[in-house]
């Protein structure tokens, strides 16, 4: 299993001495459906590790862990776009309709579209393994106390 910390909440438990993982997966752009947008950010290697088989779990806070859009909406969208362009099949998660999931897959532009593809060269697998746990925090924002938080990991 490898670990991806969302930045920038997730930073609260990163462990800077075992060279990270790290990933941006924006609420935001799950606010505001920009789909193509989160789907343009998200990091080669975790692309890579899905498409080798590899399962990745993000880790992210919020002050508000079972709302988590990230958990709840962004992990789920993620693994139905990979599946239907990769391995060409649909998957229905539970807790989003398969019209919204088609109609997100149909809003991609050919670009998002194409980098996502690229990775399908490398596909050892029959199914995308992506998971996430989302912690309470109370951060959320306050970029000088995660600045600090990684100055301090950072000299452990």
């Amino acid at each position: 299993m490898i670990y991806f910390y969302n930045l920038t909440n997730g930073l609260e438990v990163i462990d800077c001495k075992k060279h990270p993982h790290l990933v941006r997966i924006q609420s935001s752009h799950v606010e505001s459906k920009a789909w193509n947008r989160l789907f343009q950010q998200l990091s080669d290697e975790l692309l890579f590790y899905l498409a080798i088989g590899q399962e990745c779990f993000i880790i992210d806070g919020s002050p508000n862990p079972p709302h988590s859009r990230i958990s709840r909406i962004a992990i789920p969208v993620i693994q139905y776009i990979l599946t239907r362009i990769w391995l060409k099949k649909k998957l229905t998660p539970a807790l989003i309709d398969d019209e919204y999931l088609e109609r997100i897959y149909r809003s991609l532009t050919p670009s998002t579209k194409r980098k996502l593809k690229y990775y399908r060269k490398f596909l050892l697998t029959n199914e995308v393994r992506l998971s996430c746990y989302v912690f309470p925090n109370c951060k959320d924002g306050k970029y000088e106390w995660f600045k600090e938080k990684i100055r301090e990991k950072i000299k452990k």
